[in-house]
Formats: structure tokens, C-alpha cells, sequence
């Protein structure tokens, strides 16, 4: 039986390659769709294997979406979070419907976990970060909407987020050890490997039954955030000093989009059910087991 074949938008991302490198395993082929085909990280991906072909363009160039999606079964939407319009409802709009057009089945759209809360729409309505979350929501809408069968997974805290060289621009003061922050100490964070979500996409498509129609949060473990720098500490061999922002020093800082998303994250894990997460049967990483799967990349 030939190989099915999904389209993968942004796959040198953390999802998308993700997504790409299990799709591989299971015999999928998978055209990956790059704004510059010549980079680092394009070419990268053919390291996963010769069942991976690139495909260079964006949602704005209708034409490289069509070249890219032809003979595709499925397609997994990632989109980048826009934090200032609403690019991403615009393009989702332009690729589920040149997608359905060429023949596509099933669509995968990894939102984002704030969603779960139904308090979302008015908490961050005045946030820097709401574009960002909000569209997503807008997103979901049009997915369902799309006529195609669909799932929606909803991702929680990025271990990755705590990996050089992106902890250093999201905490930018995590380059002097300083973990400064305003979630508070007994805050819990939600954490995902992103490779999880790799998985989950491939278990949607494989299953369209079992998945079709569903909206999954992806969360491989709720740990509190001062647990999480003793195990950073004892990881990297560094003493990390926790600083917590006060009220007042978070209101008066909240206009950057990394803390105003720290903001997001604090009661977030009430409205995950991690034994629901685990009923449907996929792998998921624990955050030790993250930690020791890059253990080398922590020795800051």
C-alpha cells in the first residue's frame, strides 16, 4: 500500500519538526513547507529521511501552498502567534481551503492550552498576549467549520522554553542565573515536551475515528515552578536565584508579551485533566525525563 503523505506547515519549529520526525517513523511521507528552502534548518530536515521533500513559499503565495499540499492526505497546521493582528486567521482561512480543494482529509491544529479556561475571552481581552491566544480561539472556529474531519490539541508550557538559547530571550536575566519571573514560587506549570505533540498528530492521523472531532490538551506533567529550578540546579550543576516580581512589578512590566504570558500560565493547571490526557494512549515525557534527554544542553 503506498504511503499517505501530510503536509506540515513551519516544520523546522519544535511542533513541526516534531510532527515530522514521527510522521516519518510511521511510514508517512511529508512534504514540509519552508519560507527559505536554503537555510540551516530547512536542510536539516532531510536529515529525518528521503520520505521528506521541501517545499518553499508562505500562506500569502497561494501557489506554493497548492504545490505543497498536492497529493496530501492530511495537513498539520502550525501557525506562528501573532501578537499585533490577525494574520492568523487570514491564513488559516487560505490554507484549509486550497487544502480541501486539493483532496485533503483530516486536519491537525495545535492551539493552545489557555483555551481550556472559559474565562479566557474576558481575562485576556486587554493583554498583550490576547491576539496571540484569542486568534487561536478564532482559529479553532474555522477549523471545525472547514468540512474537513479535524483535531484541535491544545499544548501546555514548552520545556523547550528552558533550553539555550531560547530561555535566555524569554528570560532574559537567566544569563546570570537569575530566574526572574512572575508566576510565584507555588505557581504549576503545565509542561510538555513538544515532541509529544509530534506524537499525538500522528495518532490523529493514523485514527481519524478515534481522534476526529476531539479537542485534546497535550500536558506531560503539572510540576511547581520553584520544584522546576531545583531541577534546572541540579541539571546544569548552577545555582539559579529565583526572583519573583511583586504585583506591582508585574503590572508595571506586563506590556512585554513574555510576561503577560507568565500571567496566562499562573492557575492554568485547574483546567487540566492529566488522567484524561493519558486515556488516550500516547507517550508522553516527563519532565525528568526531558531533563535527561538534554542534559548536555543544561550544562549553562
Amino acid at each position: 500500500m503506498a504511503a499517505k503523505t501530510a503536509l506540515v506547515m513551519r516544520p523546522t519549529g519544535v511542533q513541526g519538526r516534531g510532527a515530522a520526525k514521527h510522521l516519518i517513523r510511521k511510514g508517512w511521507r511529508v512534504h514540509a513547507l519552508v519560507t527559505n528552502a536554503s537555510s540551516d534548518r530547512a536542510v536539516g530536515l532531510e536529515s529525518l529521511g528521503h520520505n521528506v521533500t521541501l517545499f518553499q513559499g508562505t500562506w500569502k503565495d497561494a501557489a506554493s501552498i497548492e504545490a505543497a499540499v498536492k497529493g496530501c492526505q492530511a495537513l498539520l497546521l502550525v501557525q506562528l502567534p501573532s501578537f499585533s493582528d490577525d494574520s492568523e486567521v487570514q491564513e488559516a482561512r487560505v490554507v484549509l481551503n486550497i487544502a480541501k480543494a486539493a483532496g485533503v482529509q483530516h486536519v491537525v491544529f495545535p492551539t493552545t492550552l489557555p483555551l481550556n479556561n472559559p474565562n479566557i475571552w474576558e481575562q485576556e481581552k486587554d493583554s498583550p498576549v490576547a491576539p496571540a491566544v484569542l486568534n487561536k480561539g478564532d482559529v479553532e472556529k474555522i477549523v471545525r467549520a472547514s468540512g474537513l474531519t479535524w483535531t484541535l490539541l491544545r499544548p501546555g508550557y514548552f520545556l523547550t522554553n528552558l533550553l539555550p538559547p531560547v530561555v535566555y530571550w524569554m528570560y532574559p536575566e537567566f544569563k546570570d542565573r537569575k530566574f526572574v519571573n512572575s508566576y510565584g514560587p507555588d505557581c504549576v506549570l503545565t509542561l510538555v515536551d513538544p515532541d509529544d505533540i509530534g506524537a499525538f498528530v500522528v495518532a490523529a492521523f493514523e485514527d481519524p475515528k478515534k481522534f476526529g472531532g476531539q479537542t485534546i490538551s497535550v500536558v506531560g506533567e503539572n510540576v511547581r515552578v520553584d520544584k522546576i529550578l531545583v531541577e534546572l540546579e541540579r541539571v546544569s550543576g548552577q545555582t539559579i536565584k529565583a526572583v519573583y516580581r511583586t504585583p506591582e512589578e508585574t503590572e508595571k512590566a506586563r506590556s512585554s508579551p513574555f510576561v503577560a504570558g507568565q500571567i496566562t500560565s499562573i492557575g492554568l493547571a485547574k483546567w487540566v485533566d492529566l488522567e484524561g490526557v493519558k486515556s488516550w494512549g500516547v507517550p508522553l515525557t516527563t519532565f525528568a525525563q526531558f531533563l535527561e534527554k538534554h542534559k548536555d544542553e543544561f550544562a549553562m
